[in-house]
């Protein structure tokens, strides 16, 4: 199962790679206002969330270089927010 959802993940990003790399960019352009700018990536998690799920877009992100501390600071609050 890993294997499909590597490939999966691989190709995704191959085909969104420009566009993934660019959220990256802008967020991190932004001042830090908070820890790892999780908050910029709270932002980009929940916008790419009911498109790719939560999970392939913080590996997606990561993938684009994105923090991921940050990434995942923001992940756990997502998850927090749902319990």
């Amino acid at each position: 199962m890993q294997s499909i959802t590597n490939k999966y993940l691989k190709s995704l990003f191959n085909s969104i790679s420009t566009e993934l790399i660019e959220l990256v960019k802008q967020a991190e352009k932004m001042p830090y206002t908070t820890q790892n700018n999780y908050g910029q990536y709270l932002k980009l998690l929940t916008m790419l969330k009911p498109q790719i799920g939560l999970n392939n877009a913080v590996q997606l992100l990561i993938m684009a270089r994105g923090n991921k501390q940050g990434l995942l600071d923001a992940k756990n609050i997502i998850n927090n927010q749902g319990a």
